[in-house]
């Protein structure tokens, strides 16, 4: 079971972390859906309904009885989604979840305790939360930051109270710091570290739950400014601080950057993204106007390495999919809307899958 460590330790080593099922797993489900047995049933083909207890494990069984019956471009498919549903699946409790409000939040962080996470028990669930920038979108001010903080409070609250003594990992506001820097030019910088702080205290207080902070990513914020927002955001009362979430950099490349902070931030480890950097970025013509990174849907990106809390790297407590590999960051490129499992995108990310660590590493594909 996990337990909270001070940063200079590790919580995640050995730990065991939840994979999904066919009932809620998005990869999982993609199978179930190329292989004809989605959940529910068709109109005189009775299917199976799938549990909430049917593990990824029991499911892969029978997937593997099924494979010589099916058409080789099906198989293929299949074969590249597994890459993705048999790795941990990172699970979001946002501003969106069951409406947003309070009693939503509570609901939606019950029913993946409840009903999710049976598909694999005894592992640890990681969740991440997004709030801060799921409803404040933008460039908001201190004036609206401080209008949100009564129901962000109570969204955490109610997080908080449905977690209680379970085991959980929480990856922390996705974006928070690494899209911070128009908040800071503003002045809303400090109003943005405090709702963190609360965050922090509420979901850092529950006895086997251990929380990383956004902390960015290495193409946009410079470490100096990362670490002094951490520290204000009491990194030192999380496990540490988690990068290139919503980016696709090379993990060496974080490594390095997140070293610097760490070095400014009480020693304060962290964990590295792998879901989409195999191939690292797609970098944009025009950085300055464009921003460093194509985010949107960028073709030609692959799988990176696979999670793992062994990384031989000292500061960096695991290499993790902080986001479901395959979901669709919004219209472009021909996706769907933002935040839909997109099966296409998630086969060719596991097409061109490479556990190598940098541009400089021999290829590593998996």
């Amino acid at each position: 079971m996990l337990s909270p460590a001070p940063p200079a330790g590790d919580p995640l080593r050995g730990a065991q972390f939840f994979v999904d099922g066919p009932r809620h797993g998005l990869a999982a489900g993609a199978i179930a859906h190329l292989l004809g047995i989605d959940r529910g049933t068709q109109i005189g083909h009775p299917l199976p309904s799938f549990t909430d207890s049917e593990s990824w494990a029991q499911f892969s069984t029978y997937v593997a009885r099924r494979l010589p019956h099916v058409s080789a471009s099906v198989a293929f498919k299949i074969r590249m989604l597994e890459k993705i549903a048999s790795e941990p699946e990172t699970q979001r409790i946002s501003a969106y979840s069951e409406g947003g409000s309070p009693e939503g939040v509570y609901k939606q962080t019950v029913k993946l305790f409840c009903h999710n996470f049976t598909a694999d028990p005894g592992t640890i669930p990681i969740i991440n939360t997004y709030f801060l920038h799921g409803t404040l979108h933008g460039c908001p001010s201190t004036g609206e930051i401080d209008h949100y903080r009564p129901k962000f409070k109570r969204q955490i609250d109610a997080i908080a109270r449905a977690t209680g003594s379970r085991p959980v990992v929480f990856l922390l506001e996705l974006d928070y710091l690494g899209s911070s820097g128009c908040i800071a030019k503003h002045g809303g910088l400090p109003a943005w570290e405090s709702l963190m702080r609360f965050e922090v205290s509420k979901l850092g207080a529950l006895p086997h739950a251990v929380v990383y902070i956004e902390g960015g990513y290495s193409d946009a914020n410079r470490p100096r400014y990362t670490a002094r927002a951490l520290n204000r955001s009491d990194i030192s009362e999380a496990a540490g601080f988690y990068t290139n979430d919503t980016h696709e950099q090379w993990t060496t490349h974080e490594i390095a950057w997140g070293d610097k902070v760490s070095r400014m931030a009480h020693g304060a480890h962290f964990i590295v993204s792998t879901a989409q950097n195999g191939r690292g970025p797609k970098l944009n013509p025009h950085p300055t106007t464009q921003g460093v990174e194509d985010l949107c849907n960028p073709p030609g990106r692959g799988l990176g390495p696979k999670p793992n809390t062994d990384t031989g790297f000292g500061n960096v407590d695991a290499f993790l999919w902080a986001i479901v590999p395959g979901n669709s960051s919004g219209h472009c490129n021909g996706g769907p809307s933002g935040g839909t499992f997109w099966p296409a995108r998630a086969i060719g990310l596991a097409e061109r899958a490479q556990g190598k660590l940098g541009p400089h590493y021999a290829a590593d594909r998996y």
